[in-house]
């Protein structure tokens, strides 16, 4: 770096002038670069400054400006149709330090097709490249990203002549930020042929929102713009915006000329899903604003797939899908959403049911994700009975019926059965889809009852709301084991001549040897 910054070649010719703080090219001034040079103040061009294939302008300052009289021609005869050499920008001023975010005013208007353009612009700055306010910018031949980004500022940068030209080393890390907002500026790309194939819009909204578009033309030769903007509304640019099944993104996409197939792919990241659309992913596809609303594919043709619209791999998750169209208009939207049909209500991450009380039965569950969502059902069965009934209803917590956070429910049910009861949640959409919990499983309360005790060594045991095979024995002080009997279920036992003392009654489950129960019982002569 210190040797290609050693030549600087602007310093040696006799027809720069200097202005105060900067390097000026007068009008009628012409300096040609060849081999690499370097700029350490703000420039302003108006005048001719060229290069060859082989000149690398290293620019470190903070400021280039294109006057009315600039041009930055190429080696061809036209000055236009060759390579041209590179113009770099770069932060890191040996001499001045880190000037921070670049500007430059290109002096193109892309509304008449006039004005000044860069053969070939690299950006190797972390704090980016800003366009200068009241103009665009345009570049004939190759855009490379080394490090950092390119801020539209309302403006429109245009990269080919007539053809697409090339954008190279964009990534989620590095792209053009075209802002959040409804209206903006476009990245545009010049001269998209069938020959072009897959031809990349690498936007984003934000430095940290990489929304990147890709199109694909199967039809005469065409300029496209794309830009990228937060939240799907259902006028396109205007009316509600929906909080839900979409991912919170747009996509405008303009054309010079009309007619012709077009295949449109179309790259989100992850986080930008809203929980319907999470939910039904699956389900998912390009949707176009057409006819006043947007509208609904009869059938998925393809399945999203993971991003792969860069060139030096992704950072974070991304999504991709693509959608053939027979036509594109001058001024298209899309989005994408789902097939909301699909998706489940709510997504249960817990379901528990159990006894507090001898006639009382709480249930307690937690959503991990609701969608649509309009109530929960409980439904309960009786050990005897052969189907559910319904029982209570509980409105959803979720605002407007989508929640991606947990939400916990609690109920209480009056039961006093003596057998098992089962119970289970029913989640219902404001669309009718319903799914269901897990089944839960309640026993009776559970009553022993040792009496009389203490006792002349005739009792009673009653057992009650204790399902499966059980043992009862009856130790004494040393643990020995003085009597022993099989229960099953609820029932009642007698015991009789026991020998004055004092002993413990324990109930094991036979099939796991568990305690179930113990007290203890007091023969008295």
């Amino acid at each position: 770096m210190k040797k290609a910054l050693s030549v600087i070649v602007l310093l040696l010719l006799a027809k720069i002038g200097f202005a105060q703080q900067g390097v000026f090219i007068p009008d009628g001034a012409s300096v040609w670069l060849s081999g690499n040079s370097g700029v350490f103040s703000d420039l302003t061009n108006n005048g001719i400054l060229g290069s060859n294939p082989s000149a690398t302008l290293y620019f470190l300052s903070k400021k280039w400006t294109n006057g009315n009289a600039a041009t930055l021609p190429d080696e061809s005869a036209d000055g236009r149709s060759g390579t041209g050499g590179k113009f770099l920008f770069m932060g890191q001023n040996p001499l001045y330090g880190n000037v921070g975010r670049q500007l430059v005013f290109g002096n193109y208007s892309l509304a008449t097709k006039q004005g000044c353009s860069f053969p070939n612009l690299e950006i190797n700055n972390s704090a980016g490249l800003l366009l200068d306010d009241f103009s665009d910018l345009k570049i004939r031949n190759n855009l490379h990203f080394t490090d950092g980004h390119i801020f539209l500022n309302g403006w429109n940068l245009l990269v080919g002549e007539n053809n697409p030209g090339t954008i190279t080393g964009y990534s989620d890390q590095r792209f053009v930020v075209n802002g959040a907002g409804v209206a903006g500026g476009a990245l545009y790309r010049a001269g998209l042929t069938d020959a072009a194939n897959k031809v990349v819009f690498p936007v984003g909204t934000t430095i940290n929102n990489y929304s990147p578009a890709a199109i694909l033309l199967d039809g005469a030769m065409d300029m496209f713009s794309v830009r990228a903007y937060d939240s799907v509304y259902s006028l396109a640019i205007s009316g509600r915006a929906y909080p839900d099944s979409f991912v919170n993104k747009t996509w405008q996409i303009t054309r010079a000329g009309s007619g012709g197939e077009a295949t449109v792919i179309l790259q989100h990241m992850d986080a930008d899903e809203l929980p319907a659309y999470t939910a039904a992913r699956d389900s998912s596809y390009i949707t176009r604003f057409t006819g006043g609303v947007w509208d609904q594919v009869p059938y998925l043709a393809t399945l999203p797939k993971p991003g792969t619209l860069t060139t030096n791999g992704l950072a974070t998750p991304a999504t991709m899908h693509m959608r053939v169209f027979t036509g594109l208009g001058n001024n298209e939207y899309f989005a994408k959403t789902t097939l909301i049909s699909k998706s489940k209500p709510a997504i249960f991450l817990s379901f528990e049911a159990y006894r507090i009380a001898p006639l009382m039965v709480q249930l307690d569950w937690t959503t991990s994700r609701e969608v649509n969502n309009l109530l929960f059902e409980v439904e309960r069965r009786y050990e005897r009975e052969e189907t559910f009934s319904r029982i209570a209803t509980v409105p959803t917590k979720a605002l407007n019926g989508n929640s991606s956070v947990p939400l916990s429910y609690t109920m209480q049910d009056l039961n006093d059965y003596d057998g098992w009861t089962y119970y289970r949640i029913k989640a219902v959409s404001r669309n009718g889809k319903e799914v269901y919990s897990e089944i839960r499983a309640v026993p009776p309360f559970v009553q022993i009852d040792v009496f009389p005790n203490p006792n002349n060594g005739k009792f009673k045991v009653r057992i009650r709301g204790i399902r499966g095979p059980l043992m009862m024995q009856l130790r004494d002080t040393w643990s020995q084991v003085m009597r022993e009997y099989d229960v099953r279920q609820d029932n009642d036992l007698s015991v009789s001549d026991l020998p004055a003392g004092t002993y413990f009654m324990v109930l094991y489950h036979k099939d796991t040897q568990k305690v179930a129960y113990t007290c203890k019982v007091m023969v008295i002569p």
